[in-house]
């Protein structure tokens, strides 16, 4: 014998055993067993014993086994099949399922075979006709199942195979006593419910149901139809059907008042049973059965707890056909199980329903969640860009004021100059020998270097005037507060502004070298925009692209000087500002790339052919991006900052702002340790309904 260790190998052992018998009759008996370990047999010698072992089990089975590929080809039979169809293995195995079934049969076998397949159902028992060679019909049953790969993809069917036809013949000549027939009701009913109670569809639960009815009671067709109310008149629809394959399909619609005698008996929960249609006295009745061409109906009404009625129809259409008092028990057995099905199956179906609507509700939530934080992003920074914009503007203004006063007053000292320096040379001429005080003063104040630098003083106090007059200017352009609604601009006077105000970064520290800016602007016609809101995009793009630079600095600044002697190429900090027209934006990425349905919905398509975009490119060459970055880099309060240095929402109000404010477009183009590229794109023209 062989035993699995737990590291999976496998060791052989042999046993030996005797019994020990022991003299007092009333004391148990005892075993002596000795175990040796045998030495391991090769892997492949195993594998052949087990394969051997298979094979002989295949081959000397008592039942039929064979297997059917998923297209319906045979693939494997064993001999005792070739014995109950009558043919050789080599003819079997040259034909289908189809050339050995009854062709009665051909559409629950398809039936259960899509099933299986679908995974609905895991193992499947009935009785089905072969056709012999001969010709004769051999009655089986056949449990059918499925092999699958692994990795769950269908390989084969499985089928064993018993023959049931000398059973049926015993039993036919012998007289059927009460308790065998009461046994094989039971025995069918197990076994139909069984394969009812086999899932938690209730289509798969319906259509299995009447297949198996039709199966156990041998009938033409088995339906199940269901009541309807919505709407006046009420209708009955046939929900499913197995029948014989030579009749008509009559899944269909049927008004419930075009027989209300039936309809009232079946709504009172009453069993129709009509064996022949000659003897049925209602002629509504009997004109719709011959409509259907029945011969014979039994109807066994039901109602679900929920309160949904439907109707179990078996018909026969051949030949007439008795019910018996047998058959309508074993049906209203059956429908015990039918309605414990489906009742499970409300319940599952209820309990699916609570939790898709719980998932539409977190989706909701979540959604709800994402537009407070978008919204709260924008107040923050709106309410923070306004109080800065208020705060510029009020110093600009007060610094305003005495430079004027200055830069005013500078003209009347130049001319105050000139008339001095007049005088005194007009002096100097008149008396050239002045008295000896007044020598000496002159030599100790140096009035000729005076005379000479005062006019450089002058000149310096005026250029000094008129940089703080184009700082003042810049700070009123960047805070815009006199231009809050929609005006045409300069793109590029906004552009200048943010540089302008940014310009103590731009220069750089001691020990570090200053960012090289590179502009390259075209001529571009006045923009149709929210002029201080663009400023503040321009202002956290280039400030991030400052920030960046930096970090580069930093790592660069960390390495020793092995790591510095191998890095041939000198960094040189630069921004980079293009501006241009784009007329259509075909090549450029999906702004939404990365970014949550939600944030996409407010996009706007401004793309006409006689509107072109203007288009703003500000490049840097610091440390980059990495692409889990880039997908969340608009996202609200999303930073790669340290605590304390970043809010995370600079980007997430400036795509706003492009996209949703002028129906613009924003991405970034970033690689690692090569520096990124921020792209804003918006039209010239607005809709005319945007304010």
């Amino acid at each position: 014998m062989g035993i699995q260790k737990p590291d999976g190998t496998l060791t052989e052992f042999s046993v030996n055993s005797k019994p020990l018998f022991h003299s007092n009759p009333t004391r148990p008996n005892t075993a002596r067993t000795s175990v040796v370990d045998t030495p391991p047999r090769p892997v492949e010698a195993q594998l052949n014993e087990r394969e051997d072992s298979f094979r002989a089990s295949f081959e000397q089975a008592t039942v039929g086994i064979k297997h059917v590929s998923t297209d319906g080809k045979l693939i494997q039979v064993n001999p005792k099949f070739c014995q109950i169809v009558g043919y050789t293995r080599d003819q079997v195995l040259t034909r289908t399922w189809q050339d050995l079934t009854h062709p009665d049969d051909w559409a629950s076998d398809r039936a259960i075979m899509e099933l299986l397949l679908a995974g609905t159902l895991d193992c499947h028992c009935q009785q089905k006709r072969y056709r012999h060679r001969d010709g004769s019909i051999v009655w089986v049953q056949i449990t059918l199942s499925i092999v699958r790969t692994p990795q769950g993809d269908p390989k084969y069917f499985l089928l064993v195979v018993q023959d049931m036809s000398a059973r049926q013949k015993a039993e036919s000549a012998l007289p059927e006593e009460p308790w065998r027939e009461k046994a094989h009701r039971e025995a069918l009913l197990n076994r139909l419910s069984r394969q009812i109670r086999n899932s938690l569809d209730v289509d798969t639960i319906l259509e299995t149901t009447v297949l198996e009815i039709r199966q156990l009671l041998r009938i033409d067709r088995c339906q199940f139809i269901r009541y309807h109310t919505e709407q006046t008149p009420a209708y009955w629809k046939v929900v499913t059907e197995d029948r014989e394959s030579q009749l008509p399909d009559l899944t269909d619609c049927y008004w419930a008042d075009t027989n209300a005698v039936l309809t009232e008996q079946i709504l009172h929960l009453d069993i129709v049973r009509i064996d022949t249609v000659e003897t049925v006295s209602d002629p509504l009745l009997q004109e719709f059965m011959r409509s259907l061409d029945y011969q014979s109906l039994l109807l066994i009404p039901l109602e679900t707890p929920s309160g949904i009625t439907g109707i179990i129809s078996c018909s026969h259409t051949q030949e007439t056909r008795p019910w018996t008092d047998s058959e309508v028990e074993l049906l209203q057995a059956v429908i015990s199980q039918l309605l414990m099905a489906l009742q499970q199956a409300e319940h599952y179906a209820a309990s699916c329903r609570a939790t898709e609507h719980a998932r539409k509700q977190a989706a909701q939530l979540s959604k709800t969640l994402h537009d407070l934080q978008r919204t709260q992003s924008q107040l923050i920074q709106s309410e923070k860009m306004s109080s800065l914009g208020q705060l510029v503007a009020g110093i600009a203004h007060e610094i305003n004021n005495p430079v004027n006063f200055i830069y005013g007053n500078l003209i009347y000292a130049q001319e105050y100059y000139q008339d001095l320096i007049a005088l005194v040379q007009l002096y100097r001429t008149a008396y050239p020998n002045p008295p000896a005080v007044i020598k000496e003063r002159m030599d100790s104040i140096d009035l000729d270097f005076i005379l000479t630098d005062f006019a450089k003083l002058q000149y310096s106090m005026k250029v000094g005037a008129e940089r703080i007059r184009e700082i003042v200017q810049s700070l009123r352009t960047f805070s815009r507060l006199d231009e809050s609604g929609r005006k045409r601009i300069d793109i590029h006077s906004g552009i200048e502004s943010a540089l302008m105000i940014l310009q103590y970064r731009l220069k750089g520290n001691p020990g570090s070298a200053g960012i090289c800016v590179i502009k390259e602007y075209e001529n571009l016609p006045p923009v149709d925009c929210w002029p201080g809101q663009l400023n503040q995009v321009f202002m956290n793009i280039l400030t991030n692209a400052i920030d960046a630079i930096e970090d580069k600095e930093n790592c660069d600044s960390s390495q020793t000087e092995a790591e510095f002697a191998k890095d041939t190429v000198l960094f040189s900090p630069t921004i980079t500002i293009r501006t241009g027209l784009s007329q259509t934006d075909s090549a450029h990425p999906s702004i939404t790339d990365g970014l949550t349905e939600e944030d996409s919905s407010g996009e706007i398509d401004n793309s006409e052919p006689d509107n072109p975009y203007v288009f703003i490119r500000i490049a840097d060459n610091g440390i980059g991006m990495s692409p889990q970055t880039q997908k969340r880099l608009f996202d609200p309060f999303f930073t790669t900052k340290p605590v304390g240095l970043g809010t995370g929402l600079g980007l997430a109000v400036s795509y706003q702002i492009v996209v949703e404010k002028h129906g613009g477009k924003l991405w970034c183009n970033s690689t690692p340790e090569q520096g990124a590229e921020f792209v804003v794109e918006i039209p010239i023209r607005q809709p005319p309904h945007k304010r």
